[in-house]
């Protein structure tokens, strides 16, 4: 369905969406199936909408515009919702949303975020809380080193996680666990834009074809694939593998771990370990 027009003037916004209104006035937006509008009234500058409500009352909205084609055509978007059902009780009930002013939205957003987002949300808040309190009031010297290695910490966790990814290591440790190596049918990934792209085609144990995804192409037609996600495949490669790898963490693991430094001396000085 194209895009259909949006009346704009002053806190008010108009538009029609999956064959409902939707009329924004400040913060409140009252959404309308088509069922529910009445009549649409439209008068050079003036779009007046009457609604049905459950207590059979009317409810009109009216705005205004600069532009007459604007609300003409708005009007006439409005009308091609109306559905001839006009009795009330039919499933589509008139909605209305009010959005919190922007602190409290934010605080709302972290709330859910950390509730039902993922656990590493969970573990930055409890870091945030904890962390630079702890930082700060154990007795380590000096006394900056504890707030910078909390500070430090979390982005040299980050660039040695993504040197991981990179290299591969965490695909590598499940394909060592429990990887299993069948033949494999390699053919190049023409939509792809990295030239070494391959599309893989094998049988699983079960007797079920597979298509995967591949970035490398081993010394054999061969792969190992997770029997627990057969799509993850990897190819068995030698020194390409370890020269990608060394790559990945010349630009990225080397500075997670010097990321990471202010944090180790941290601890040693806090356990009194000899330096």
């Amino acid at each position: 369905m194209p895009a259909g027009v949006v009346l704009a003037t002053g806190r008010t916004r108009v538009w029609v969406e999956r064959g409902a209104l939707h009329w924004r006035r400040g913060r409140t937006t009252l959404t309308v199936p088509g069922a529910q509008i009445r009549q649409v009234k439209v008068a050079e500058q003036s779009l007046a909408v009457g609604l049905f409500e459950e207590a059979q009352a009317d409810t009109a909205l009216t705005v205004r515009h600069r532009n007459t084609a604007v609300v003409a055509a708005l009007g006439a978007e409005i009308e091609s919702i109306m559905s001839d059902e006009r009795a009330a009780g039919n499933g589509q009930a008139i909605r209305r949303q009010s959005v919190r002013v922007w602190p409290l939205r934010a605080l709302a957003g972290l709330r859910d975020r950390v509730r039902n987002g993922s656990p590493w949300w969970r573990r930055a808040m409890w870091y945030a809380l904890l962390g630079f309190p702890l930082a700060v009031w154990l007795p380590v010297e000096p006394g900056f080193l504890g707030p910078l290695a909390w500070l430090m910490l979390p982005p040299g966790i980050a660039l040695l996680r993504l040197w991981v990814g990179m290299a591969e290591l965490d695909t590598r440790w499940v394909m060592w666990r429990r990887g299993i190596r069948v033949r494999a049918r390699f053919e190049s990934d023409t939509d792809s834009e990295a030239s070494s792209a391959y599309i893989v085609h094998f049988r699983s144990l079960e007797g079920q074809e597979i298509t995967a995804s591949g970035q490398v192409r081993g010394r054999r037609d061969e792969i190992r694939y997770d029997p627990q996600e057969p799509s993850r495949v990897l190819a068995p490669t030698r020194i390409a593998w370890l020269g990608i790898a060394l790559a990945a963490f010349l630009a990225t693991g080397v500075w997670g771990v010097v990321f990471c430094l202010p944090a180790l001396l941290w601890l040693i000085r806090l356990l009194g370990l000899p330096f």
